[in-house]
């Protein structure tokens, strides 16, 4: 994705509960794998079949790719997964190796609101939840799941959100346009931007 035009003002990836859940999971499967194979090893011994051993070959190479393929590339794609807030929008890039190459964006003028759901004591106490963003479209709203102190990224987006309506309402004022129609519509434009720069100064939540 091209930011060249853009200014990064944060970025995240999912919390580490997902990455010890990938681990998890993934030597669970592993010790399955393991048992498998040394069942239909047990069975190729028991059984004198020359072609036999070649199944059990051939379904060896293949379980051990797969696994590798679930497991390993789930590991790397945890630290490719990322959250990207610039100044005009939010990337969702979920990337491995080779397999996936997947980016979503989401243009700031676009979303209504943003909240935070987060329940449980295990997720308060290690202080994640999910970030939900409800767009202006009739679509459904984007649920981020396993965000790292969710409140607080809660607050910087919130923050860029504001600071994009203030520029786009700044470069809309300084952009030559049709003659006003009266004095007070242009005073009430600028109580509105005084309003979101006092916005602005306030600490975020």
């Amino acid at each position: 994705t091209d930011l060249r035009y853009e200014e990064i003002q944060f970025f995240f990836r999912k919390h580490w509960i997902h990455f010890l859940n990938i681990i998890l999971s993934g030597l669970f499967i592993g010790l399955l794998v393991l048992i498998v194979l040394l069942g239909l090893y047990g069975l190729t011994n028991l059984v004198e079949v020359p072609l036999l051993r070649t199944f059990f070959v051939f379904t060896t190479i293949l379980v051990i790719f797969l696994y590798i393929n679930f497991f390993i590339l789930e590991i790397i794609s945890y630290f490719f997964d990322l959250v990207i807030v610039t100044d005009h929008r939010i990337l969702l890039v979920k990337k491995t190796v080779f397999l996936k190459n997947d980016s979503a964006v989401l243009d700031l003028t676009k979303i209504q609101d943003l909240t935070v759901e987060s329940r449980g004591i295990l997720r308060n106490y290690l202080r994640y939840g999910n970030l939900i963003i409800t767009l202006s479209t009739p679509t459904p709203p984007l649920i981020i799941d396993c965000v790292p102190r969710p409140h607080d990224y809660l607050g910087r987006a919130n923050r860029v959100k504001r600071e994009n309506i203030l520029k786009r309402q700044e470069r809309k004022m300084r952009t030559p346009e049709v003659p006003a129609k009266t004095e007070s519509a242009s005073g009430d434009k600028e109580e509105y931007l005084q309003d979101i720069h006092e916005l602005l100064n306030e600490r975020p939540f």
